[in-house]
């Protein structure tokens, strides 16, 4: 038996026997059946829900990798259907050739057979009949029948043969490959930091990169708006109220004029020219068109923001540069149904789709996706888990992927050209309700509002940024932004209660605001619950 003994105080000195005495070991039992029933009652079960899960998942990606597989049959047999068109097609002239040389063909052995019923004949004739013959008549019969032998011997000189000919294209494995399509792994897809800043102190509605390192930002009806880099580096103000603002390919900058209704250029000195104007309609969001000219979003200015009448026009339009109409887009096929509630975002994607962010609502919204002659392809509806889609704003990828800003749930989606969700590029874990953005080349320009999570205020860090792996190199600057304005809490759940707070378009409506937000100071200044930031929305 080995013995123990452990270094204590003199009068505590014992020596472990390794024997338990029976209450001792009454007690190391009870506490272990303690033990046992709690990894039964939690541990067990946590590992038995993780092992459904895992099943669950296993489901879902069969599942998952059924349907893209059934996407890659149907794109192949979209390919062979038209290969045998293309077949039929082809062979159908061969034929046919062969079709139109057998009909002349054909006549030509009629001709013959007949001229050669008559030679024989003609032969006949003069073998038994020439006896009888003065020699001037028959040298006229010789002369005769040498001469139709001439003309057959001529006939000959139109050949019969069969001209047409099949000469096969060259397979190209890279054509081939594009036209099948390719596989992309979404985890591939990663996100890293790179750059960010804060930016003002009222909630950004305009942001258009224009370089690497510039873009073009505005705040919620601040009057103007700033050149800056990501050093927040101030290097240029424009006077004008603007809606939203692009670049074209050749670096012409045009805005949306809020206070106008006009479409405005910005040359490089910071000088604003009226292009044309809109009115009655108020411009909202505004973009290049690929083989020239602008797309433009439009609402009237009458009716109820998300309530349009039968007078109301919601469209899109696509314009040349001095503002002459090319199209409207505003209605389906059939001329009648509204394509639009509020058309207020719109890019043009590399495969020439329209893509537009149609608000529904002060909290929900749509991503609308038209074919470049007006015909809808789909609309993307968030991926469906339960919340409510708020997207502010969307730029295409030159993949012609789709990424989406959603700012009431604190999102940035990734959406295939047919409009398909393929993950969440950034989450809330990653972002505060993000809303404007711009990507410039590889470079994707976000802004995010600060929002409380807790009694005292606290601002999330803005540490984001893009980093696309794979073919994807994107990266991202977190632009950051806060409107301190007192708003009602929820202690219960200790959170903001959402409700964003809009901006009208009119004055009186300005005022309201004001009033409302005093109104709410005043009653938070009486719980102490004062110094509350919030992020006003705009729509």
């Amino acid at each position: 038996m080995s013995l123990f003994v452990h270094n204590v105080p003199k009068q505590t000195t014992r020596i472990t026997t390794g024997i338990l005495y029976p209450q001792q070991e009454h007690q190391r039992r009870r506490e272990l059946n303690e033990v046992l029933s709690k990894i039964k009652e939690e541990d067990v079960k946590e590992m038995d829900e993780k092992i459904e899960k895992a099943a669950k998942q296993m489901e879902d990606n069969q599942k998952c990798c059924d349907y893209e597989v059934s996407k890659l049959q149907k794109q192949f047999d979209e390919i062979v259907s038209k290969l045998v068109k293309i077949k039929i097609h082809l062979e159908t002239e061969l034929r046919e050739g062969l079709v139109r040389k057998n009909v002349k063909v054909s006549e030509k052995k009629l001709d013959l057979e007949k001229n050669y019923k008559k030679i024989k004949d003609f032969v006949k004739f003069l073998e038994d009949k020439h006896s009888t013959m003065s020699d001037y008549c028959l040298i006229d019969n010789h002369r005769d029948l040498m001469t139709n032998l001439k003309s057959n011997k001529d006939s000959d000189k139109e050949k019969g043969y069969f001209s047409a000919r099949y000469r096969g294209g060259v397979i190209n494995e890279g054509i081939l490959e594009s036209m099948m399509g390719q596989t992309l792994d979404l985890d591939d897809i990663t996100v890293t930091e790179t750059d960010s800043f804060q930016y003002g102190d009222k909630s950004i509605v305009v942001l258009e990169a224009i370089k690497k390192n510039t873009c073009f930002v505005g705040g919620l009806i601040s009057g103007y708006i700033e050149k800056v880099d990501k050093r927040n580096k101030k290097e240029m103000i424009i006077n004008v109220n603007v809606n939203d603002v692009c670049v074209t390919n050749n670096g012409d900058v045009y805005a949306t004029d809020y206070d106008s209704d006009s479409i405005v250029r910005l040359s490089p000195s910071g000088s604003v020219s009226k292009v044309f104007r809109t009115a009655p309609s108020v411009p909202r969001g505004i973009c290049p068109f690929k083989e020239g000219g602008l797309l433009v979003t439009l609402r009237d200015n009458q009716s109820e923001a998300f309530q349009p009448d039968s007078d109301s026009r919601r469209l899109v339009i696509h314009v040349t540069f001095t503002g002459d109409l090319i199209r409207e887009y505003e209605y389906h096929e059939d001329g009648q149904t509204r394509l639009f509630i509020l058309p207020w975002r719109v890019r043009q994607n590399n495969n020439t789709d329209i893509c537009v962010v149609n608000r529904a609502s002060m909290a929900a919204g749509e991503l609308v996706i038209l074919s470049s002659s007006g015909f809808l392809k789909s609309i993307y509806q968030g991926k469906n888990q339960g919340f409510q889609f708020n997207p502010i704003d969307l730029v295409c990828d030159s993949h012609c992927n789709l990424i989406v800003s959603d700012s009431i749930n604190s999102q940035v989606h990734l959406v295939s050209p047919e409009g398909e969700f393929m993950k969440y590029l950034l989450t809330e874990n990653e972002i505060t309700k993000p809303c404007s953005m711009s990507l410039y080349k590889s470079t994707l320009w976000v802004n995010q509002k600060r929002v409380p999570r807790s009694i005292r205020p606290y601002f999330p860090a803005p540490r984001l940024v893009a980093h696309l792996g794979r073919d994807w190199d994107i990266s991202l600057c977190v632009i950051q932004c806060s409107y301190k304005i007192p708003i009602p809490w929820n202690e219960t759940r200790n959170q903001v209660l959402d409700e964003s707070l809009a901006i009208p378009e009119t004055s009186q409506a300005k005022e309201r605001v004001v009033i409302h937000s005093k109104m709410l100071e005043k009653t938070l200044k009486s719980e102490n619950k004062t110094d509350l930031a919030f992020c006003l929305s705009s729509v």
